[in-house]
């Protein structure tokens, strides 16, 4: 009985490592997805102010100029949000990946008390084997010293 309550704990000890390494999967992939938006803005930025380079080269009114810059203001505002976003995602998944690597370790410590415990049952059963077998021959020898 308390090997079958064994393999059911080491099972939901798998299941629950299974579901943090998707759960840290999911995270890591939300992370790439959150970074590449920002080199997105960056890169956005960078062309827009080279427009903004290109265009004040040939002469740019200053309303058109002062337009230019405060878009360039709001591409920035829009890349400290999503820098953030990205600061906050590396925190989600450095947690979900520490969490399934504690998880990793429990179910570890069930199978490895499992594995345990068969070794002990199968040292035992060898030791009443042998005793089996000595008390056998055992007999055996008192037997023919009588049949003498």
């Amino acid at each position: 009985m308390a090997k079958n309550k064994l393999d059911l704990l080491l099972k939901i000890e798998n299941d629950k490592e299974e579901n943090l390494r998707m759960s840290y999967l999911q995270a890591n992939q939300n992370l790439q997805a959150n970074q590449q938006k920002l080199q997105g803005l960056n890169n956005f930025r960078l062309e827009y102010s080279q427009q903004l380079h290109l265009k004040g080269k040939s002469g740019l009114s200053s309303a058109g100029f002062g337009q230019y810059h405060a878009f360039i203001a709001k591409i920035e505002e829009a890349i400290r949000q999503q820098a953030s976003t990205v600061n906050t995602a590396k925190q989600v998944v450095t947690q979900r990946k520490t969490l399934w690597l504690k998880q990793q370790i429990k179910a570890k410590a069930v199978a490895k008390l499992i594995e345990n415990q068969k070794l002990k049952a199968n040292a035992l059963m060898a030791k009443n084997e042998q005793k089996m077998l000595d008390e056998f021959s055992a007999n055996q020898f008192f037997q023919r010293r009588k049949a003498l």
